[in-house]
């Protein structure tokens, strides 16, 4: 009897996100082995504009993920979605609704539907021709059915050997070789591989979460008939009656400007306050914040970047500004947990201080924290000893134009315009003033033809 895989990973593909007579819609193509439905989601907006600050997804193709799962430390869910153009594949995770979650759930369930009752009127067809055994044939049945194993194994290792000897002249040999499509195949595994492993990893995790069965949105199949997916690439346009339209070719993207800085290597054995001259440093005290996420944007646009000292309470309160300075080669670093002096902090309290901060970002950025910035830049051998034992750097600064308290912009330039910037390392913080001031200090600092430089 044949048998269905009822736990065969389902293949989700992006296709359209958009807004229709103010409903917030999602297309997407299920395949699964080889037949393939699209369907079309009404999502609330909230998860709605979570996908849609993912961007740019035009001209990739974008596999989504059909599982949530609960983040614990913002005690919301979350899901997440692949990205793939060419050799380049990058994983996005946005939050989402425990609403969206259920569609998910229900959408799955109408996928393996099909498979479940196939496989129960198999079983019932069976049950009908399968002929009456007398006792005796029942007893031997056991023994007979080993036999039967062991001939068929026997007959498997016998043909994977015929498949080994026949692959054996030189790797490159293929039982098909006019096969195209067995080539293509090959070359496509990886990307398919890590789809599927992402999808699994998604139930491991899920399985535990308890997700109360929430009131569900409709979710509508616009057709049930296998039916191939254009491989072009997700263009995100509003979705419109009728039928889905294809997407067009993809567009190619602006290249991003030249980078402008050079990435030095803390040693550790001193602290660091200063550069070689020809150097020029930025750095960014007190996030993560509202601002975070346009200063980056600036550092990007200008082709240079900053090193961004965060302190762990504010980290609690915007993760996803850590990811996305993490994302766009911001190298981020432990300013402390709470701010606090922590020169006048017995020795446990600050050791369970720096690791509570650097865990808070490790867990964002998927990579060990290595530089630490003392609160005022008070630092004492005690706390120096920590911080070594914690493999953090101490980095301190020679240039302060104290934006913090700045009335406008302007105070912040004329500090930097007043003072010689070569060997510079800034002291700079989170501030709206600071932020409207940084076009100006980068093309500045340019124009003096200075290289700037990030620590990590």
């Amino acid at each position: 009897m044949a048998a269905h895989d009822n736990n065969t990973g389902l293949l989700a593909e992006l296709l359209a996100l958009g807004n229709r007579d103010g409903s917030c819609q999602l297309e997407l193509g299920i395949t699964r082995r080889d037949s393939c439905r699209r369907h079309i989601l009404s999502i609330d907006e909230h998860t709605y504009l979570q996908i849609a600050a993912l961007g740019p997804l035009n001209g990739y193709k974008v596999r989504l993920s059909l599982y949530m799962k609960w983040d614990p430390f913002r005690r919301t869910y979350f899901s997440s979605l692949i990205r793939i153009r060419d050799n380049f594949s990058e994983t996005l995770y946005f939050n989402c609704s425990e609403s969206y979650g259920a569609q998910l759930l229900e959408l799955k369930e109408q996928e393996y539907a099909p498979s479940r009752e196939a496989d129960r009127q198999e079983a019932a067809a069976d049950a009908r021709t399968m002929p009456v055994l007398s006792g005796y044939k029942q007893a031997a049945l056991p023994g007979s059915k080993s036999k039967r194993k062991v001939l068929l194994r026997g007959l498997m290792f016998g043909f994977l050997l015929v498949l080994l000897l026949l692959r054996m002249d030189g790797g490159e040999t293929w039982l098909f070789a006019d096969s195209v499509e067995a080539r293509q195949d090959n070359t496509n595994t990886n990307a398919d591989t890590a789809s599927s492993g992402a999808s699994a990893a998604d139930r491991e995790r899920t399985a535990g979460t308890g997700m109360a069965a929430a009131t569900k949105d409709p979710v509508h199949i616009v057709s049930a008939a296998p039916e191939a997916i254009s491989p072009d690439g997700l263009q995100l346009l509003p979705l419109s009656g009728g039928t889905a339209q294809a997407a067009p070719a993809p567009v190619e993207q602006p290249a991003r400007p030249r980078a402008l800085y050079e990435t030095i290597e803390l040693s550790g054995d001193s602290y660091t306050y200063s550069l070689p001259e020809g150097y020029v440093a930025l750095t960014f005290d007190d996030g993560p914040s509202s601002y975070t996420r346009q200063l980056v944007d600036i550092l990007v646009k200008e082709g240079v970047a900053a090193n961004f000292l965060f302190i762990g309470v504010n980290v609690s309160r915007n993760p996803g500004a850590v990811r996305y300075a993490d994302e766009h080669g911001m190298p981020v670093g432990n300013h402390s947990w709470d701010h606090s002096d922590m020169t006048a902090n017995p020795a446990e309290e600050n050791r369970i201080n720096l690791e509570r901060a650097s865990r808070s970002l490790e867990q964002l950025t998927a990579a060990p924290v290595t530089i630490f910035r003392p609160p005022y830049g008070a630092v004492n051998s005690r706390l120096a000893e920590e911080a070594d034992s914690q493999r953090l750097h101490i980095l301190l600064w020679n240039r302060d134009p104290e934006d913090w308290k700045a009335a406008g912009p302007e105070d912040i330039l004329d500090y930097f315009k007043g003072s010689e910037p070569s060997g510079g390392i800034y002291l700079l913080h989170e501030k709206q003033v600071t932020l409207q001031a940084l076009p100006e200090i980068i093309a500045y600092l340019k124009g003096r033809g200075l290289k700037f430089a990030v620590f990590k």
